[in-house]
């Protein structure tokens, strides 16, 4: 069952009970579906996630590949200035991984939110329109 206008609230209820997958992925398809015909922004800009997603993942590798680097070069220095030099550029690349790590963990956090969210209002929708039937056939 499909939506009829995109401005139309009401939403196609969902089967109450999933047995077997084929009969998950009729689920999972008609969702799908029926978030399309909504035209509900189900991803930000896919370009930008994407680009944020992977540069928090690079920021991470060379961070850590750079301050362990640091951190070994200040072991074989015997000038004391040289070491505290290497010993910084170790601590800001920690920081730069961490930095790293929490723009990826924030885009993933974004995608699955941003799922959820749609999922919970798409079965809220399909609860009220249980309710407004209920209370029609009274």
């Amino acid at each position: 069952m499909t939506i009829d206008t995109p401005t139309s609230h009401t939403a196609p209820v969902p089967p109450t009970s999933a047995s077997g997958s084929g009969r998950s992925d009729d689920r999972m398809e008609q969702f799908k579906q029926d978030i399309a015909d909504l035209q509900v922004k189900t991803s930000g800009k896919a370009g930008a996630e994407k680009a944020a997603s992977t540069l928090g993942v690079v920021l991470m590798v060379l961070s850590i590949l750079i301050g362990i680097g640091s951190f070994v070069q200040a072991g074989q220095e015997s000038i004391a200035l040289d070491q505290n030099e290497l010993i910084v550029l170790g601590l800001a690349c920690i920081s730069m991984a961490i930095v790293g790590a929490a723009l990826w963990i924030r885009t993933a956090l974004v995608k699955f939110w941003r799922f959820w969210m749609l999922r919970s209002l798409y079965e809220g929708q399909a609860h009220l329109d249980e309710v407004v039937k209920a209370i029609k056939e009274r």
